[in-house]
């Protein structure tokens, strides 16, 4: 989904160590292949060596060895070298708009079953607040035949539970009434955060695909 709001784009720290155009050895980080773009996983490091597969945009990878220009990776089961210009730190675009658009869906159902339990909940203050009234009218003629009665001390005791019934039918309609308050609260708050969430991520995607059709032009040679 309140919740924290989503976390729509992971930042993931890459460790820099190149030295004579490669780095040494380290700990595995996650990469992905840039968006709009299918690259090669070559057996070596260079244009010259064989295609072991295609890897399609937004592809995790697991960094081996990263360098200036080639980098080695893990690609399930499978390992090679891919240009390190192709690799970007975070998940593709599309990838992030589909987790905020999941996000999205999963808070409008949330919402929905917030709206339906205000739904009951209301139905319920109504259906205390009603009853509470009727108390009031049994304790009005309760009263009056206080005032007519004889038996004066057995009415008292009628009279007095009644009111106490009253007092807290009262209560528990006023503690109700507060959670409708609070529930209907929550679900704004959730749809403001998640539409604010999916028009960001719109926003992001838009850039990065501007930048991305320009990049592709100048280095689809490379390929």
């Amino acid at each position: 989904m309140p919740k924290m709001a989503p976390v729509l784009v992971l930042s993931l720290a890459i460790g820099l160590g190149a030295a004579a155009g490669f780095g040494t050895a380290q700990a595995q980080t996650a990469a992905y292949v840039t968006d709009n773009l299918e690259i090669t996983l070559r057996s070596g490091q260079g244009n010259d060596y064989r295609i072991l597969r295609m890897l399609s945009a937004g592809t995790e990878l697991q960094v081996l060895e990263r360098g200036s220009e080639w980098t080695r990776v893990q690609a399930g089961n499978q390992q090679g070298w891919v240009r390190s210009a192709y690799l970007q730190e975070q998940p593709a675009a599309v990838t992030r708009l589909e987790r905020a658009s999941e996000r999205l869906a999963t808070v409008s159902e949330q919402n929905q079953s917030l709206m339906a339990t205000v739904e009951e909940l209301e139905s319920t203050v109504e259906a205390l607040t009603e009853h509470a009234r009727g108390l009031e009218q049994d304790n009005h003629r309760m009263q009056l035949r206080l005032q007519e009665a004889t038996e004066g001390l057995q009415l008292a005791d009628e009279n007095q539970a009644l009111r106490k019934d009253l007092i807290d039918l009262e209560r528990e309609a006023q503690d109700l009434r507060q959670e409708v308050v609070r529930m209907a609260d929550r679900s704004r708050q959730d749809w403001f955060i998640a539409g604010a969430a999916v028009i960001a991520a719109g926003m992001l995607i838009g850039i990065l695909m501007t930048r991305i059709r320009w990049r592709r032009r100048s280095s689809w040679s490379d390929l």
